[in-house]
């Protein structure tokens, strides 16, 4: 029997389900080559890479990682949280551009080479100087925005809340700023400190008093210590008496100020009692502003005073204070001074003032350290995820070459401390600190005693 004819056989096709018609006409339009296995993980792995939410180590040029930066923006260390923020601004300016007057590793070539140019993200939290609100920042900033490492913190007490936090999220925290020595000895496998513990301070400040006291004959066994109630404070004072036992030195006063108070009244007349060869502090801004301001007021002027950094080193004290803050000495990480004779310390030096019409500071080139040694060891990692990020810590070795202190170099023991860190001491003299010792690197003589 003969089929239709053939306007028969159209109408038969047009009365077919009108969703097979859209679905024929769509494949007849949209029909591309199905692409190769290999090439839809390659994109996958792009774009998850790019979200900083996978360990793929495949990375395309315009992928970036997200890392966080923990600083108090705001409360009483402010100014010293705004340093630290434009020395982690710097660092990560250095990685992403290509910056070849930079003679660091990561100055030359846009991103991380070696991660096949990725480059970072910034992300910036404050933590208002309080435990409770920095460990919802780390929260925060790794579930919510994605970050695979942190960096950053300053108060000792509340960048230990944030390495807890790190430590529950197996997320790395590489500080800088934060010297307590407990920080490194709490058996913690997601902390690392780039700085020097206040042990390692500890250690060139009574090799200073120790030294002056040999070659000049200076009387420095008295000693009297004020510092906060804070871990910060606390353990300062425990490394000073254990360290003054080492030197026959003897701590003669051992007052501890509120964190959180600017009344230090008693506190000066308690060291007067005392009659101190030298007065070492763990003061933040508000208490060694106070500390002036009262012993001002009863006309105690101590023989010598040495900070370990806290306020002392925030440059509000110096221009708060003025001439009355000639002669005060401070330990730090990093002095300018020595920057002059370092290529790199002294080229980064010269960009941070040209980005941000100011010089560079003990405090911000410590956060600059730590997000560079991050920054390192993402590069280094053998994926992107926060293991792998962790085992390029534990096995990085940035010679001191490489950096902007006048360190050894970068490289963590089994607490994660930094074995190459070392400090040195610096005086204020005609408004602004200079090196005094180590004695053969000084650039300046030290004045004791205070003028």
């Amino acid at each position: 029997m003969a089929g239709p004819p053939p306007v028969l056989r159209r109408a038969a096709r047009r009365r077919r389900p009108r969703t097979a018609v859209r679905t024929v006409h769509h494949r007849r339009t949209t029909v591309m080559p199905r692409p190769a296995a290999g090439a839809v993980a390659a994109l996958c792995s792009a774009l998850l890479l790019t979200s900083a939410c996978t360990g793929d180590p495949v990375a395309n040029p315009r992928a970036t990682v997200s890392i966080g930066f923990l600083a108090p923006l705001s409360g009483p260390a402010a100014t010293v949280g705004a340093d630290t923020r434009r020395g982690a601004e710097l660092a990560v300016k250095i990685v992403n551009e290509d910056l070849t007057s930079i003679p660091l590793p990561l100055g030359p070539g846009e991103g991380l080479l070696r991660a096949n140019r990725t480059k970072i993200r910034l992300l910036t939290a404050d933590t208002a100087a309080s435990g409770t609100t920095v460990a919802g920042q780390v929260e925060r900033l790794v579930r919510g925005r994605g970050a695979v490492a942190v960096a950053g913190g300053y108060e000792s007490a509340v960048t230990q809340a944030a390495a807890a936090r790190a430590e529950a999220l197996k997320v790395p925290l590489v500080n800088g700023g934060s010297s307590a020595a407990s920080l490194t000895e709490r058996g913690l496998d997601w902390f690392f400190r780039t700085g020097p513990s206040d042990l390692g301070y500890g250690r060139v400040v009574f090799s200073l008093l120790k030294e002056q006291r040999q070659s000049e004959g200076t009387a420095v066994r008295r000693i009297a210590v004020v510092h906060t109630d804070d871990q910060y404070g606390s353990d300062g004072s425990d490394m000073i008496k254990r360290l003054a036992s080492q030197v026959d030195g003897d701590v003669v006063a051992d007052v501890e100020v509120s964190a959180g108070s600017t009344d230090l009244s008693g506190a000066v007349e308690k060291v007067r009692a005392s009659d101190p060869d030298v007065v070492l502090t763990l003061l933040y801004t508000p208490q060694a502003l106070a500390l002036s301001d009262e012993s001002r007021a009863v006309s105690y002027e101590p023989p010598a005073l040495v900070a370990f950094g806290g306020g002392y080193a925030d440059p509000a004290f110096v221009t708060t204070e003025g001439r009355d803050a000639e002669g005060i000495c401070s330990r730090f990480a990093w002095s300018a001074d020595l920057a002059t004779h370092n290529r790199a310390a002294r080229a980064v030096a010269g960009l941070y003032r040209a980005t941000y019409h100011r010089p560079m500071n003990d405090d911000a080139a410590r956060a600059f350290t730590a997000v560079m040694s991050l920054a390192q060891a993402v590069g280094e990692a053998t994926s992107l995820s926060p293991a792998d990020i962790r085992s390029a810590l534990v096995n990085l070795d940035v010679p001191g070459r490489d950096t902007i202190m006048p360190w050894d170099g970068v490289k963590f023991d089994d607490n994660h401390q930094n074995i190459g860190a070392r400090g040195v001491v610096e005086q204020i003299q005609k408004g602004g600190y200079r090196l005094v010792y180590p004695f053969d690197v000084a650039r300046a003589r030290l004045r004791w005693p205070m003028p």
